[in-house]
Protein backbone atom coordinates (compact mmCIF):
# COMPACT_ATOMS: atom_id res chain seq x y z
CA UNK A 1 0.00 0.00 0.00
CA UNK A 2 1.44 3.46 -0.89
CA UNK A 3 1.88 5.65 2.44
CA UNK A 4 -0.06 8.81 2.56
CA UNK A 5 3.37 10.55 3.56
CA UNK A 6 7.30 10.10 3.52
CA UNK A 7 9.50 11.49 5.75
CA UNK A 8 13.40 12.03 5.16
CA UNK A 9 16.04 12.48 7.14
CA UNK A 10 18.53 14.94 5.90
CA UNK A 11 22.28 14.85 6.26
CA UNK A 12 23.52 11.90 3.82
CA UNK A 13 20.19 11.66 2.84
CA UNK A 14 19.04 14.60 1.28
CA UNK A 15 22.14 16.53 1.66
CA UNK A 16 26.14 15.78 1.45
CA UNK A 17 27.36 17.14 4.64
CA UNK A 18 30.85 17.62 5.50
CA UNK A 19 31.01 20.11 8.15
CA UNK A 20 33.04 20.14 11.30
CA UNK A 21 32.83 23.39 13.37
CA UNK A 22 36.06 24.20 14.45
CA UNK A 23 37.61 23.05 10.66
CA UNK A 24 35.15 25.54 9.02
CA UNK A 25 35.57 28.44 11.33
CA UNK A 26 39.41 28.19 10.41
CA UNK A 27 38.39 27.89 6.64
CA UNK A 28 35.87 30.73 6.83
CA UNK A 29 38.83 32.76 8.83
CA UNK A 30 41.69 32.13 6.53
CA UNK A 31 38.88 32.87 3.35
CA UNK A 32 38.76 36.61 5.34
CA UNK A 33 42.38 37.13 5.38
CA UNK A 34 43.62 35.81 8.22
CA UNK A 35 46.64 33.26 8.75
CA UNK A 36 45.96 30.75 11.14
CA UNK A 37 47.25 27.62 11.98
CA UNK A 38 45.26 24.43 12.41
CA UNK A 39 45.58 24.89 16.83
CA UNK A 40 42.55 27.37 16.19
CA UNK A 41 40.05 24.93 15.14
CA UNK A 42 40.69 23.56 17.82
CA UNK A 43 40.11 26.35 20.26
CA UNK A 44 37.23 27.16 18.26
CA UNK A 45 35.61 23.22 19.16
CA UNK A 46 36.75 24.16 22.74
CA UNK A 47 34.80 27.32 23.05
CA UNK A 48 31.56 25.64 21.30
CA UNK A 49 31.98 22.10 23.73
CA UNK A 50 32.11 24.57 26.84
CA UNK A 51 28.90 26.61 25.77
CA UNK A 52 26.63 23.81 24.39
CA UNK A 53 24.10 23.33 27.39
CA UNK A 54 23.65 27.12 26.26
CA UNK A 55 23.19 26.27 22.82
CA UNK A 56 20.64 23.79 23.59
CA UNK A 57 18.55 26.06 25.41
CA UNK A 58 18.88 28.65 22.51
CA UNK A 59 17.84 25.88 20.32
CA UNK A 60 14.33 25.10 21.82
CA UNK A 61 13.69 28.73 21.93
CA UNK A 62 13.10 28.58 17.99
CA UNK A 63 14.04 32.11 18.25
CA UNK A 64 16.31 31.74 15.04
CA UNK A 65 18.18 35.06 15.47
CA UNK A 66 19.02 33.91 19.35
CA UNK A 67 20.81 30.95 16.95
CA UNK A 68 22.91 33.50 15.08
CA UNK A 69 23.60 35.67 18.35
CA UNK A 70 25.16 32.57 19.73
CA UNK A 71 27.26 31.70 17.28
CA UNK A 72 28.12 35.74 16.43
CA UNK A 73 29.65 36.45 19.87
CA UNK A 74 31.34 32.62 19.72
CA UNK A 75 33.25 33.75 16.78
CA UNK A 76 33.85 37.14 18.03
CA UNK A 77 35.32 35.43 21.96
CA UNK A 78 37.29 32.98 19.44
CA UNK A 79 38.82 35.76 17.54
CA UNK A 80 39.24 37.91 20.45
CA UNK A 81 41.74 35.21 22.08
CA UNK A 82 43.58 34.77 19.09
CA UNK A 83 44.75 38.27 19.65
CA UNK A 84 42.51 39.49 16.30
CA UNK A 85 40.21 42.37 16.92
CA UNK A 86 36.77 41.24 16.31
CA UNK A 87 35.46 44.70 15.47
CA UNK A 88 37.79 44.45 12.33
CA UNK A 89 37.48 41.12 11.46
CA UNK A 90 33.99 39.38 13.03
CA UNK A 91 32.45 40.88 9.18
CA UNK A 92 34.34 39.66 7.47
CA UNK A 93 34.61 36.09 8.75
CA UNK A 94 30.30 36.13 9.12
CA UNK A 95 30.76 36.93 5.47
CA UNK A 96 33.34 34.38 4.40
CA UNK A 97 31.03 31.61 6.67
CA UNK A 98 27.29 32.78 4.83
CA UNK A 99 29.36 32.16 1.37
CA UNK A 100 31.54 28.86 2.09
CA UNK A 101 28.83 27.11 4.14
CA UNK A 102 25.05 28.73 3.64
CA UNK A 103 25.42 30.03 0.03
CA UNK A 104 23.83 28.10 -2.85
CA UNK A 105 27.29 27.08 -3.77
CA UNK A 106 28.06 25.70 -0.50
CA UNK A 107 30.70 23.18 -0.42
CA UNK A 108 29.96 22.32 3.18
CA UNK A 109 26.17 20.84 2.02
CA UNK A 110 25.28 19.93 -1.46
CA UNK A 111 21.98 18.10 -2.96
CA UNK A 112 22.34 14.66 -4.14
CA UNK A 113 21.18 14.89 -7.82
CA UNK A 114 18.16 12.44 -7.25
CA UNK A 115 16.51 14.29 -4.79
CA UNK A 116 14.74 16.54 -6.93
CA UNK A 117 13.40 14.06 -9.26
CA UNK A 118 12.55 11.80 -6.69
CA UNK A 119 10.65 14.77 -4.76
CA UNK A 120 8.90 15.61 -8.01
CA UNK A 121 7.93 12.20 -8.26
CA UNK A 122 5.77 12.07 -4.82
CA UNK A 123 4.63 15.02 -5.70
CA UNK A 124 3.23 13.97 -8.65
CA UNK A 125 2.02 10.91 -7.13
CA UNK A 126 0.19 12.96 -4.38
CA UNK A 127 2.19 11.68 -2.00
CA UNK A 128 3.17 14.38 1.05
CA UNK A 129 6.44 14.41 2.35
CA UNK A 130 8.32 16.15 5.64
CA UNK A 131 12.16 16.29 6.72
CA UNK A 132 12.84 14.75 10.40
CA UNK A 133 16.24 15.62 11.10
CA UNK A 134 18.84 15.11 13.66
CA UNK A 135 20.11 18.77 13.43
CA UNK A 136 20.23 22.71 14.92
CA UNK A 137 17.38 25.26 13.92
CA UNK A 138 19.71 26.01 10.87
CA UNK A 139 18.23 23.07 9.00
CA UNK A 140 15.37 25.19 8.24
CA UNK A 141 17.41 28.70 6.21
CA UNK A 142 19.69 25.30 4.61
CA UNK A 143 17.09 24.05 3.06
CA UNK A 144 15.57 27.32 2.01
CA UNK A 145 18.35 28.79 0.55
CA UNK A 146 18.97 25.12 -1.58
CA UNK A 147 15.64 25.67 -2.20
CA UNK A 148 14.13 22.33 -0.98
CA UNK A 149 12.29 24.18 1.90
CA UNK A 150 8.99 24.52 0.35
CA UNK A 151 9.21 20.77 -1.29
CA UNK A 152 8.07 19.85 2.29
CA UNK A 153 4.92 20.34 4.19
CA UNK A 154 6.90 20.12 7.41
CA UNK A 155 10.37 20.37 8.55
CA UNK A 156 11.71 19.12 12.27
CA UNK A 157 14.71 20.08 13.73
CA UNK A 158 15.78 17.28 16.49
CA UNK A 159 17.35 20.28 18.64
CA UNK A 160 14.16 22.34 18.57
CA UNK A 161 12.48 19.51 19.92
CA UNK A 162 14.49 18.98 22.72
CA UNK A 163 14.15 15.12 21.66
CA UNK A 164 16.40 13.10 18.71
CA UNK A 165 15.80 10.08 16.56
CA UNK A 166 15.52 7.26 17.28
CA UNK A 167 13.83 9.13 20.51
CA UNK A 168 10.00 7.99 19.08
CA UNK A 169 8.73 11.46 20.78
CA UNK A 170 10.09 13.07 17.54
CA UNK A 171 8.08 10.56 15.08
CA UNK A 172 5.24 10.66 16.92
CA UNK A 173 5.30 14.33 16.54
CA UNK A 174 5.64 14.78 14.04
CA UNK A 175 3.03 12.36 12.44
CA UNK A 176 0.26 14.28 15.27
CA UNK A 177 1.19 17.78 13.48
CA UNK A 178 0.77 16.23 10.30
CA UNK A 179 -2.31 14.36 11.05
CA UNK A 180 -1.30 11.23 9.74
CA UNK A 181 -1.52 7.48 11.24
CA UNK A 182 1.98 5.78 11.73
CA UNK A 183 1.27 2.58 9.57
CA UNK A 184 0.50 5.16 6.44
CA UNK A 185 3.87 6.69 7.05
CA UNK A 186 7.38 6.20 5.56
CA UNK A 187 10.81 7.08 6.52
CA UNK A 188 13.63 7.36 4.53
CA UNK A 189 17.11 8.01 6.01
CA UNK A 190 21.11 6.30 6.35
CA UNK A 191 21.13 5.47 9.71
CA UNK A 192 20.10 2.06 10.84
CA UNK A 193 19.67 3.01 14.43
CA UNK A 194 18.23 6.28 14.19
CA UNK A 195 16.32 5.92 10.86
CA UNK A 196 15.51 2.43 10.21
CA UNK A 197 14.73 1.34 14.09
CA UNK A 198 13.60 4.52 15.22
CA UNK A 199 11.29 4.83 12.60
CA UNK A 200 9.78 1.06 12.58
CA UNK A 201 9.51 1.17 16.46
CA UNK A 202 6.66 3.68 16.50
CA UNK A 203 4.79 1.52 13.60
CA UNK A 204 6.29 3.30 10.32
CA UNK A 205 7.29 1.76 7.62
CA UNK A 206 11.35 2.88 6.67
CA UNK A 207 13.78 2.22 4.03
CA UNK A 208 17.70 2.52 4.58
CA UNK A 209 19.60 4.22 1.76
CA UNK A 210 23.30 3.07 1.01
CA UNK A 211 24.34 4.83 -2.27
CA UNK A 212 27.47 2.65 -1.86
CA UNK A 213 25.42 -0.44 -3.40
CA UNK A 214 24.43 -1.53 -6.39
CA UNK A 215 20.91 -0.52 -7.77
CA UNK A 216 18.75 -1.61 -7.76
CA UNK A 217 18.91 -2.78 -3.88
CA UNK A 218 17.15 -5.20 -1.72
CA UNK A 219 14.75 -4.22 1.09
CA UNK A 220 15.00 -2.34 3.43
CA UNK A 221 17.53 -0.47 1.64
CA UNK A 222 17.60 0.94 -1.54
CA UNK A 223 20.69 2.61 -3.79
CA UNK A 224 19.41 5.83 -4.53
CA UNK A 225 16.23 8.40 -4.15
CA UNK A 226 15.57 6.98 -7.68
CA UNK A 227 13.97 3.75 -6.66
CA UNK A 228 12.19 4.96 -3.87
CA UNK A 229 8.77 5.68 -5.54
CA UNK A 230 9.01 2.11 -7.33
CA UNK A 231 9.75 0.99 -3.72
CA UNK A 232 6.34 2.81 -2.08
CA UNK A 233 4.09 -0.56 -2.66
Amino acid sequence: MKPELVTFDCAQTLLRVNWQVGEFALECARDAGLDLDEAAAGLYFQLYRQRLSNYLEVNLTKEHAQGDAFWAKLSQDWLAELGHDPSEWFPKVDASSKKLGFGPDSKIFQVYEDVLPCLHRLAADGVRTAVISNWDYSLHNILKVLGLYDRFELVVASLEEGFEKPDPRIFLETLQKLGVEPGRALHVGDDAIDDLQGARNVGMRALLIDRNLTSPASPPYIASLADLPGALG
